[in-house]
């Protein structure tokens, strides 16, 4: 299945790691309908740690919204997406 790829303006992360309440907050009602069809939502993010891209990949569990870091293939998508095609990989697309 090829997937669509959105970016959400509005998404926010809440809790890291193992916390209880971890999720994703902020999303529209087409948005999490996009999330629950199959389709890869993202949002940008300030990363803490330098091995984190600055962008993360909504899922969904029940009716919990999570995210986790896209795979390669997620962020060449996204790269492209935002108009990054110099080969500057990771470092080139920090938001």
């Amino acid at each position: 299945m090829d997937s669509t790829y959105i970016e959400s303006k509005t998404a926010y992360k809440t809790g890291w790691g193992k916390a209880r309440w971890r999720r994703v907050s902020g999303l529209t009602p087409e948005e999490r309908q996009a999330v629950r069809t199959g389709n890869t939502v993202w949002f940008a993010f300030r990363p803490w740690h330098y091995t984190q891209s600055g962008y993360k990949v909504i899922t969904v569990y029940g009716d919990t919204f999570d995210s986790r870091e896209p795979t390669p293939t997620e962020l060449a998508a996204i790269a492209k997406a935002k108009g990054v095609s110099d080969g500057r990989g990771v470092s080139g697309l920090m938001p």
